[in-house]
């Protein structure tokens, strides 16, 4: 498989080469070049950004391809080592280039005796670097933001798993997503943003259903949120960390799906898991979440969430404060619900999967994007 060498690590830039360099050269630069520029600025902001250069004035947006199937490679950034932390899973895998992941494939879930598939992924697993400050302390997100596609992209290597649903005439997933997208949200597990810090195209390669399960609205842009922010801003203070993540489906509740007749039936889960890894010379820490989603049919026979969250959009005006507190759980209560074996190789695997913190580890708030306005700015935690 083909790598990516990511020598150029985010982070202040020694050089002391300012912005207002970087813009008096381009200012110089003649009508002709500047047509050929234009054509490949995306490719040098996402450079710059990476070398740690100040450059508000060039920030733009990279619209992320249109096409079926995403154009960016999977290349493997040698720098960071996804997989380190992975459970043992025996499903269908991948790594890209922000993120591995394991995708549920026909094994029997629930016991029946059946062979079943979710069409969720079971785990997904990154390294999440740390950024450096800026010339002003601040640690600040990149400054290229990609536009989302409008369609998530289809996974040639899922197409095989699909094939074997009958009754389906649309095997596109993102279809079974379109009509309940005000209810159930394309929850990513590893985050946009996250992957952002390694480039623009590894971001635009999060819209993929290797990374998504049916997530409800107000928890997808509340809770879980706020705790990817979290995340990100532990990973400042701490130089990195590891997020472990994905969707808990309980045997016990009823199975609900989303999709119209003839599209792809994708399961609801019961609720959602993430665990962040700090490794340091005087061992490991870890914080594991679990975030319950009941759901059942309304009314009308369509699945709804049966909880409620607070959507970060609301949060400044309901005064609300994010408190990840009540969410914290042991790896081994997510192992017995997900049958994921976490640490197997570990001779302290046992003291880390029943170890159960009380409290979040401290972040201040210097290590949080300033920038980063939603969540009614909470850039702290209880």
């Amino acid at each position: 498989m083909a790598t990516l060498d990511w020598s150029v690590r985010s982070g202040p830039f020694e050089a002391g080469i300012s912005s207002t360099l970087v813009i008096s050269w381009f200012g110089s630069i003649t009508a002709a070049a500047r047509d050929y520029w234009r054509g490949n600025m995306r490719a040098l902001m996402t450079a710059l950004i990476l070398a740690g250069f100040s450059t508000p004035a060039l920030a733009q947006t990279f619209p992320c391809s249109g096409s079926a199937v995403s154009p960016y490679p999977a290349l493997v950034a040698t720098d960071h080592d996804h997989r380190r932390v992975a459970p043992q899973t025996g499903a269908l895998s991948k790594t890209f280039t922000a993120f591995f992941a394991s995708f549920d494939d026909e094994d029997d879930d629930d016991g029946n005796g059946q062979r079943d598939l979710r069409l969720n992924p079971e785990v997904v697993v990154y390294e999440l670097r740390g950024l450096g400050p800026n010339a002003d302390g601040d640690y600040a997100e990149p400054r290229v933001s990609i536009e989302r596609p409008n369609r998530w992209y289809t996974s040639p290597e899922l197409v095989p798993l699909v094939e074997t649903i009958g009754g389906v005439t649309n095997r596109r997933i993102d279809d079974s997503y379109r009509g309940a997208g005000a209810v159930w949200n394309r929850g990513h597990l590893a985050m946009s943003d996250h992957a952002q810090r390694i480039s623009a195209e590894a971001s635009c390669n999060t819209h993929n259903f290797w990374n998504a399960s049916p997530q409800a609205a107000d928890l997808n842009q509340g809770p879980w949120m706020h705790l990817e922010n979290y995340s990100a801003a532990a990973s400042n203070k701490y130089r990195s960390i590891w997020v472990i993540t994905g969707p808990i489906f309980d045997p016990a509740t009823p199975r609900l799906t989303i999709g119209d007749a003839g599209e792809l039936p994708v399961e609801i889960p019961d609720a959602f898991f993430k665990i962040l890894v700090h490794e340091s010379p005087s061992g490991v820490d870890i914080l594991a979440f679990i975030f319950e989603q009941p759901n059942a049919l309304d009314g009308q026979g369509k699945p709804v969430a049966t909880a409620s969250w607070v959507n970060c959009a609301r949060a400044s005006a309901l005064g609300h404060v994010y408190d990840h507190r009540p969410q914290l759980a042991s790896i081994a209560q997510i192992e017995q619900r997900t049958g994921l074996r976490f640490f197997p190789d570990r001779t302290d695997r046992q003291q880390l999967i029943d170890a159960r913190a009380t409290t979040l580890w401290p972040v201040e708030s210097r290590y949080w994007d300033p920038g980063n306005a939603v969540c009614a700015r909470q850039r702290s935690h209880p």
